[in-house]
């Protein structure tokens, strides 16, 4: 499990190259990890941009520019 300060340095890396980009192709490679709505939720997610990398406690969240 990693610890605060390693997460906060993923989070801050991932945001310098991940901010102000669109999500271009979505593939689930395990279809098993996932139900067909959330599949069909992640593919309507392609052309939606990354505003901003946050961290909440140990978990990265991903603010795109719409739902």
């Amino acid at each position: 499990m990693p610890e605060l300060p390693e997460v906060e340095t993923v989070r801050r890396g991932l945001a310098e190259h991940v901010v102000g980009n669109k999500f271009k192709v979505i593939t689930v490679l395990h279809r098993r990890a996932t139900s067909p709505k959330s599949i069909a939720a992640l593919t309507s997610l392609k052309g939606a941009r990354v505003t901003e990398v946050a961290r909440r406690g140990k978990f990265l969240w991903f603010k795109l520019d719409r739902p």
